[in-house]
């Protein structure tokens, strides 16, 4: 594609199998690692065709989940006499989580008294937002997550093409533009599976990305693992049809 995208706050290995994990409704002391694996490895391939600079750890993991699910594949009488070979992933992935744990959880108090300030009087609170207002924060892998789902759909409906018009990341940019012109809140996953091919989808998850570092629009999840909604934060765009 001619365009690579950097994020600052990129996730690891471990985040991705937790995600996989809980989106999946599974037990983390016995996932089943056949499935765990072929996600994970999908995963890797969009981010490859994202252009991501992925780090060496991602590629790491993915050999390490193949090694395990060789040796998930011998008989049963062989693995008697070893352990379980997902145990030491287990080990990990309870360890990762006590700290993410903690990390939020001190997150949360920061965010907690950013919403007070003193006041000549003396110090007062600043009321919090409801319940249902508190957005979820977006993550490169949510919007993996829609990417698939968006890709199954299309599949499902028998309208997927191998080969496809070449799209580039300006063209669509301009396409969001057109549409945030005319609404100021839209479906991710709606947008996704108006396409019919995979090429044009990932482009078009790089224009999003740019869009949100440009500060053109942000993306927010109302509930776990729910639809995406990117929002315009620009008041107006400068959009003409046709033009690019």
């Amino acid at each position: 594609m001619g365009y690579a995208v950097r994020i600052e706050a990129f996730e690891g290995p471990l985040d991705l199998l937790l995600f996989l994990i809980r989106k999946n409704e599974m037990d983390i002391h016995d996932i089943p690692i056949a499935h765990i694996t072929r996600q994970y490895l999908d995963y890797i391939e969009v981010m490859q065709l994202l252009d991501l600079e992925l780090a060496g750890d991602f590629l790491v993991m993915a050999a390490t989940l193949m090694q395990i699910k060789a040796r998930m594949l011998l008989p049963s009488q062989a693995l008697e006499d070893e352990d379980d070979p997902r145990l030491e992933l287990v080990r990990q992935l309870e360890e990762y989580q006590l700290y993410r744990k903690a990390a939020e959880t001190l997150q949360e108090r920061e965010n907690t008294y950013a919403n007070y300030f003193l006041r000549e009087s003396g110090p007062g609170p600043v009321d919090l937002p409801e319940a249902d207002e508190i957005v979820l924060d977006v993550t490169l892998f949510d919007l993996l997550q829609a990417y698939h789902e968006a890709l199954e759909r299309i599949q499902e409906e028998g309208r997927y093409e191998v080969q496809g018009p070449e799209v580039k990341v300006s063209d669509q940019i301009e396409y969001l533009r057109g549409l945030l012109a005319g609404s100021e809140r839209l479906s991710f996953l709606e947008i996704l599976t108006g396409f019919n091919n995979r090429m044009v989808m990932v482009v078009t998850i790089v224009a999003v990305l740019e869009l949100a570092r440009l500060g053109e629009l942000s993306m927010e999840q109302a509930e776990l693992y729910g639809d995406l909604w990117l929002n315009r934060k620009t008041p107006a765009f400068t959009f003409q049809p046709g033009t690019s």
